[in-house]
């Protein structure tokens, strides 16, 4: 059952735990999501750091992972003196690869295991993965079956409302189901399948599905600041909610939330923070991944540019160099324009900070 505490009045931290997902207890709800291409370990740290309540690999291929390949392997990377909780993301419609792939991920320091659900990558759906499962609920209930049977650690859904319109199940199906078969929590992207990620997100489809769900409804979907967080947390009755594209570039967007949260000023993001963050991510990652670092910081790079005057020329800079020292130089030289044109002042990335308060009538 869901069991989630919101600030009291005067701005005094939520007592208790924020989220408990079967076993696993969380200190807030806030949860990074699996980002491909970014949710490596390097920037977990980082989010978790800033105060991340969980955070989830990026998407692993179950049948990679149980033929212990090693780029499969390198995802499960991370620290449990400094990452946990930490949940592990498989992808697969095969219920003995699956499970075999959550005992490795449990044995690599997996505190909870989700099935993925909800991509709707062409390349995945293609081959019957992702949320192209919703077309199969069948197949769904063996794997949660197998992979609850496997693992010692709650096991969790990402999906999606439904395929596409009139196509394959609704999450509405699937959510008896996976109760039935002992999932522990469901998180609803709601976009459908055949919507990728254009338009808005719907909202109403998280809260709907909380209010008819035995275990806990996260929301996931144009969380984009701490305004945003605290909204759709309070609004929709969700029992936490997955940041993902939002928090590229801003891991600090967690601490904000948090802030917000706990009826805090939101603290300002120094342009000194930014690039020391930036330059840290570098860093890491380089120690992470090796030489191929810079090709990845080509693009890691410029998501901490976001708002700053000069930002294209930097970028285009960037793209065609090799070199780490190279550019971290040319990010501090974006960061010093920057402050020459436009001051010290923290730049706002999110769409502004609400007053003290401001949330009172969403309690």
């Amino acid at each position: 059952m869901v069991q989630i505490d919101a600030p009291r009045p005067g701005g005094r931290p939520a007592a208790g735990p924020a989220l408990r997902i079967a076993s696993l207890v969380l200190d807030n709800p806030f949860i990074l999501a699996p980002l491909a291409g970014l949710g490596n370990f390097p920037f977990r740290r980082l989010a978790k750091e800033a105060g991340a309540g969980l955070t989830f690999s990026e998407m692993v291929s179950a049948a990679a992972l149980a033929c212990r390949g090693r780029a499969a392997l390198k995802l499960l990377e991370s620290d449990p003196a400094l990452e946990k909780p930490f949940g592990v993301q498989l992808f697969g419609k095969d219920p003995d690869q699956m499970a075999e792939a959550a005992r490795i991920a449990v044995d690599h320091g997996a505190d909870l295991i989700d099935l993925n659900l909800g991509c709707p990558a062409r390349k995945v759906i293609s081959s019957g993965h992702g949320s192209a499962l919703l077309k199969d609920l069948p197949t769904v209930r063996k794997i949660i079956r197998a992979l609850v049977r496997a693992v010692p650690v709650p096991v969790t859904l990402k999906t999606r409302p439904a395929f596409a319109p009139g196509v394959g199940e609704t999450v509405f199906d699937l959510l008896p189901l996976a109760v039935d078969e002992g999932a522990a929590a469901i998180t609803l992207h709601p976009r459908m399948t055949s919507e990728g990620f254009a338009g808005e997100a719907d909202w109403r489809l998280v809260a709907r599905l909380a209010e008819k769900s035995p275990v806990p409804i996260i929301g996931s979907g144009d969380i984009r600041g701490p305004r945003e967080a605290l909204d759709k947390l309070r609004r929709y009755g969700a029992a936490g909610v997955m940041i993902g594209r939002g928090a590229k570039g801003r891991p600090w967007l967690f601490r904000q939330c948090l802030a917000l949260w706990r009826g805090e000023e939101i603290p300002a993001v120094t342009l000194e923070e930014r690039l020391e963050t930036a330059e840290r991510h570098a860093r890491l990652l380089y120690g992470s991944v090796g030489p191929k670092a810079p090709f990845m910081l080509r693009t890691v790079l410029m998501w901490y540019t976001k708002g700053l005057r000069g930002a294209a020329e930097f970028r285009a800079r960037l793209c065609r160099e090799e070199d780490l020292e190279t550019q971290l130089d040319l990010l501090a030289q974006c960061v010093r324009r920057h402050r020459e044109e436009a001051g010290d002042a923290p730049i706002d990335d999110w769409g502004g900070a609400p007053a003290k308060g401001e949330f009172s009538e969403l309690s």
